[in-house]
């Protein structure tokens, strides 16, 4: 069922109350007694059609960029924020990712994937500072 708000016109507090659709608008007070204090406020309806993003859903995705003219760069950085949300829904690993690097893996004889050759050797230098390596380039 629907809020509707209603404002007590001497007062000025406002209260929210769930009414059916097909329902009178009309509110009286709690107990019925406050006839013609109370008088309806009409307010624009709040609507977001992409802010549910299904982050598996290649259809979704592609439902969320129509009409937005983003440029290149703004897909690239939906496309990283679906791949986080991904991996936090699947414990830390991104599956889609995971799957497009063995398809390349698999097509080029075990080559790693640019991206994926960034990651790892962007861990390795990680991991040498962390053992007191300074490793510059």
């Amino acid at each position: 069922m629907p809020l509707y708000l209603y404002e007590n016109k001497e007062t000025g507090e406002v209260l929210e109350v769930l009414q059916g659709m097909n329902d009178t608008h009309e509110y009286q007070g709690e107990d019925g007694s406050e006839e013609g204090l109370w008088r309806r406020v009409y307010v624009n309806p709040n609507m977001s059609t992409d802010t549910k993003l299904d982050p598996f859903s290649e259809s979704s995705f592609r439902a969320s960029t129509v009409g937005k003219n983003d440029t290149y760069g703004e897909l690239f950085e939906r496309s990283a924020e679906a791949s986080e949300m991904r991996a936090q829904q699947a414990g830390g690993i991104d599956p889609v990712k995971q799957k497009s690097y063995e398809d390349y893996r698999n097509k080029t004889n075990g080559k790693l994937h640019p991206r994926e050759q960034k990651e790892k050797f962007s861990k390795a230098v990680e991991k040498a500072n962390k053992a007191g390596i300074n490793i510059e380039l």
